[in-house]
């Protein structure tokens, strides 16, 4: 009998003892996934989808969709730059720091967390070709949603090389940040190029 009890006390340590070095294994199988926190910005054209304007005329309106959607597991509290820049100015990448342009006009919005907001933008930009020089484009405005935001003194100049005036309107997301009580870059933008039509 004693040795039953033996056998079933060595049976006992040898599933504790194999259970304790299965552990770790074990653990990474069962427990949840690491949560990431983040924000989804994306840009659509007139037709919800990735169909953008390109070829623009001054005072044609156009319309954009921002969805934008909150991961970062509570209420967020956004801010959208609105800028415009030629291609001089144009820099290819915004992430680690926002571009160094002046906004021309923000939006702001809060999301509760996995929520998305739509936020539809119309759009035209107001130019003339210069009078002096048929070879610049002479920025006026940018109205959005009806407001009109001033780029006066900003330039175009023909591109020989792909026949046209081209220019960059962008968009910046920045996320409010309690600690430090101000908007800091989140590292997200959408921008989009168009050729303007004299």
């Amino acid at each position: 009998m004693a040795h039953k009890h033996f056998k079933a006390l060595l049976l006992v340590a040898c599933s504790v003892l194999a259970l304790f070095v299965a552990s770790p294994a074990i653990q990474r199988l069962v427990a949840s996934p690491h949560a990431e926190f983040f924000t989804e910005l994306a840009i659509m054209g007139p037709y919800h989808n990735a169909t953008y304007p390109y070829n623009i005329q001054s005072n044609e309106n156009f319309t954009l969709y921002f969805d934008v959607t909150n991961h970062l597991g509570s209420l967020a509290y956004y801010l959208i730059d609105i800028k415009f820049q030629n291609e001089t100015q144009a820099k290819d990448s915004f992430v680690g720091a926002g571009s160094d342009q002046s906004p021309l006009g923000n939006i702001t919005f809060c999301i509760a967390n996995s929520k998305t907001v739509e936020l539809p933008l119309s759009i035209s930009l107001q130019y003339t070709v210069d009078n002096q020089n048929s070879e610049k484009l002479n920025l006026k405005n940018i109205t959005i949603n009806s407001s009109t935001l001033n780029i006066d003194r900003r330039t175009i100049i023909w591109n020989s090389e792909k026949q046209g005036f081209f220019g960059n309107v962008f968009f910046e997301l920045w996320l409010f940040n309690d600690t430090a009580n101000t908007f800091e870059y989140n590292q997200r933008y959408v921008s989009l190029w168009l050729k303007m039509n004299p």
